[in-house]
């Protein structure tokens, strides 16, 4: 015979003792009848909350006074649920029709919606490929203009008594895949700070807070291809610019890619809702659970 006790009126040491009970069996009893289903802590308005419904809300490390903390707010929290739910049910009552109706709105949108994010999850291809990706650039730049200008750039600082540059200026000048990685054997023996990824694109506003540069002839600094070197603050910075485009202009692929990567997944799960819309219409029609007459005019 099952186990079902009923504990309409509780405190955390009854509770604890509860759930000492529950231990004990769970190690012990396990070829038992014991099923902490069928123990109801707490009944109200004809719905009941189990052992196994607060257990399972409880993480297994917390500790034995935490815990019962925990399940006392369990109890009390679907108590006060409880309560208001009743007092709402009272007062709007099924006669007012259009609640009742906006209540299965929301539960049909809330099915459907279900259904579909289980269909597409199981479902939908999230890898894009670089061919993807740039083809989708390509046909619409509209899509990405910049919000300021941007710059692709390698750079290094570090304190302003270190006298022995020249290498360090060479490498940078040539920024290559050669040189790139001497570079920053050189930057961490030499405990400089530095950012030398020839693909990557930063906002001027970001690169401005990583080098302090005065900007005065925009275009005329951002054309040159020579290191720029000053001193700024006790430390010597180092950079070279190698390219830029400027604000409102189409954004370069690596900036927009992300964004694309999103558009492209999305496009592909409206696809496959509208698919799954289509197909179950016409099953439903084809097995004869539609019926429709014309309007009469």
């Amino acid at each position: 015979m099952l186990m079902k006790k009923f504990f309409t009126s509780l405190s955390i040491n009854t509770l604890g003792v509860i759930f000492m009970l529950g231990a004990l069996c769970t190690q012990s009893c396990s070829t038992s009848n014991f099923d902490s289903n069928e123990i109801v802590v707490v009944e109200a308005f004809g719905k009941t909350l189990t052992l196994d419904t607060i257990s399972s809300r409880i993480p297994n490390n917390m500790s034995y006074d935490d815990s019962l903390i925990l399940a006392d707010r369990i109890i009390n929290g679907w108590i006060r649920e409880r309560v208001l739910l009743a007092q709402a049910e009272k007062s709007l009552t099924d006669e007012d029709g259009k609640f009742s109706r906006q209540i299965q709105a929301y539960r049909n949108a809330l099915l459907v919606s279900e259904y579909e994010n289980r269909y597409v999850n199981s479902r939908l291809n999230r890898n894009v490929t670089d061919d993807e990706l740039e083809l989708f650039h390509s046909a619409n730049p509209e899509l990405f203009k910049l919000p300021e200008h941007v710059v692709r750039a390698v750079f290094l600082h570090l304190p302003k008594e270190e006298v022995d540059l020249d290498s360090a200026k060479f490498w940078l000048s040539k920024a290559d895949s050669i040189t790139m990685p001497k570079l920053e054997k050189w930057c961490i023996e030499h405990n400089a700070s530095y950012a030398i990824d020839t693909e990557y694109w930063w906002f001027l506003s970001d690169l401005l807070d990583q080098i302090p540069m005065h900007i005065y002839r925009l275009e005329d600094q951002l054309k040159r291809r020579k290191v720029i070197e000053f001193s700024a603050e006790g430390r010597t910075y180092m950079m070279k610019i190698l390219d830029y485009k400027f604000k409102d202009l189409p954004s370069p692929l690596a900036i927009a890619s992300e964004r694309i990567e999103e558009i492209i997944i999305q496009e592909r799960r409206s696809d496959l809702l509208d698919d799954l819309r289509d197909e179950l219409v016409k099953e439903a029609w084809s097995l004869g659970l539609i019926s429709r007459d014309s309007i009469p005019l």
